[in-house]
């Protein structure tokens, strides 16, 4: 049995901040996110490049400052204006909103390439995820997976992506009406080693600030369907999806126990071994040490996390 690695990086909790609000580096600090997404309007009547450029070095260096990932988001139509004005050292990407096709990939990534080389940034390591919000968006996904090496998350953007296939974006249904489309960014995202976030049904358009009970079993299922992580529209949800979007407490019992007691049965030479009534064998034992290298990463993201927020501030 071939099990896939886990991604390379812990993005549990994700939420977006403007630029111009004047709390952004206190709400970032305090957040405990995974990553900050800047977002930034640019202002009619005004040279909008010349503000973007001279502001978004320390804006970077704001939200960093309680260990997050910071992303900046530009739109795929005018994105390489847009990136010629945020791509400065500190950012781990940007998110490429509006995506089509993989020539809007392409083209964004060969922009990061010039930019990276003039602004000191290391070569390639600049990411680009997807914020899928039309149909065109998932009907080419593989394509637009495949179209760079810099490919890092899906994100289905549901309220427009509601708009554009012509649906109401009001949890009315039973049902989820999006599970085939989540279900496809989660394959595409997992095949080219990347992953994908999102929320279940129906509070991923609600997004309505609920109980912690609540908000839980939501992320359980998002976490059980394949979602690796969430954006939060609420500082509230952060916590909930740290914890959330990774191996319980339970889990990770049970899963070095079976680790466990499988090694003892292969001294014996047992292909199979009974444990808690059940039969473990080598996919269970791969299972068990994929979800304990997923909390070990979870933890060691937490660790460093908090050795940002114990560092004196500047």
């Amino acid at each position: 049995m071939n099990e896939k690695p886990m991604p390379k990086y812990i993005r549990r909790s994700l939420i977006s901040l403007s630029l111009d609000d004047p709390q952004l580096g206190e709400k970032a600090y305090a957040s405990w996110a995974d990553a900050i997404i800047l977002d930034f309007v640019r202002k009619p009547g005004t040279d909008w490049q010349k503000e973007l450029l001279a502001r978004m070095p320390a804006a970077i260096g704001e939200a960093a400052r309680g260990g997050a990932e910071v992303f900046v988001r530009v739109n795929s139509d005018t994105a390489a204006a847009e990136l010629e004005a945020t791509v400065f050292s500190g950012i781990a990407g940007v998110v490429l909103k509006g995506v089509n096709g993989a020539e809007d990939i392409a083209k964004a990534s060969e922009r990061l390439d010039a930019l990276e080389e003039s602004r000191g940034i290391a070569a390639g390591s600049l990411e680009i995820d997807v914020e899928v919000n039309t149909a065109a968006g998932v009907w080419n996904s593989l394509e637009i997976a495949r179209a760079s090496r810099r490919i890092g998350t899906f994100t289905a953007n549901e309220h427009e992506l509601c708009r554009d296939l012509g649906m109401l974006p009001e949890p009315v249904l039973e049902f989820e009406p999006l599970e085939y489309i989540k279900s496809q960014l989660i394959t595409v995202a997992t095949s080219v080693g990347g992953q994908a976030h999102g929320m279940s049904y129906p509070l991923s358009l609600t997004q309505k600030n609920v109980g912690e009970e609540d908000l839980r079993k939501a992320v359980r299922r998002a976490r059980d369907t394949g979602f690796k992580g969430a954006v939060c529209p609420h500082a509230s949800w952060i916590k909930v999806c740290n914890e959330g979007f990774r191996p319980s407490a339970e889990e990770i019992a049970y899963y070095r126990k079976v680790i466990e007691v499988f090694a003892e049965g292969l001294k014996r030479g047992m292909a199979s071994v009974p444990i808690d009534g059940k039969m473990i064998d080598v996919p269970v034992d791969l299972r068990a040490k994929l979800y304990l290298e997923w909390a070990n990463r979870a933890q060691a993201r937490d660790e460093e996390k908090a050795k940002a927020h114990a560092r004196p501030a500047s």
